[in-house]
């Protein structure tokens, strides 16, 4: 058939197994159902491969001084296991990080109970294999922000999602 990849009777390929062939897939490796050209459509992230790292483009929030990841970050957690689905070999570092409210003892405790959380919803929720986590508390030690004003201490509390292996 013109136009139409041929196979000599072998499967067509699809190595993402979401139903786009490779040959018209634009991302070939992420899985996108129902997509036109195979490639995610995420509100809450970008994967930057140059960077290392899958970066939110929101917050995840917790409740006040616990772990206790709040409701509306349920999606931006549901897309980064997706984004991991869709990418089987990578492996992923979770870093929790906080401001430098409290003391530095107390902070790391909080920044690392939080990468677990995290770790353990992505795992129960999101189906991504334990093995392919890592999670890590590095408290106020990284701040991003001065944690001189209440914008900046809340840039300092965040969670980032490195790429440990591709």
């Amino acid at each position: 058939v013109p136009g139409i990849p041929q196979f000599d009777g072998c499967e067509p390929p699809d190595r993402d197994k979401d139903g786009i062939l490779d040959t018209v897939d634009k991302c070939p490796d992420q899985a996108a159902p129902g997509t036109l050209d195979g490639c995610p459509q995420f509100k809450h992230i970008v994967i930057n491969l140059e960077k290392k790292m899958i970066e939110l483009k929101e917050t995840i929030h917790f409740a006040t001084g616990k772990a206790r990841i709040l409701p509306n970050s349920f999606p931006i957690l549901d897309e980064v296991s997706k984004v991991m689905e869709g990418n089987e070999k990578i492996e992923v570092r979770i870093e929790g990080h906080t401001d430098s409210q409290g003391s530095a003892v107390y902070n790391l405790k909080l920044s690392k109970s939080r990468a677990d959380a995290v770790m353990r919803y992505m795992v129960r929720k999101g189906g991504v294999s334990r093995g392919r986590l890592r999670a890590l508390g590095l408290g106020e030690s990284s701040p991003i922000a001065p944690n001189t004003t209440g914008e900046g201490r809340a840039l300092n509390r965040r969670v980032e999602f490195h790429i440990t292996k591709q």
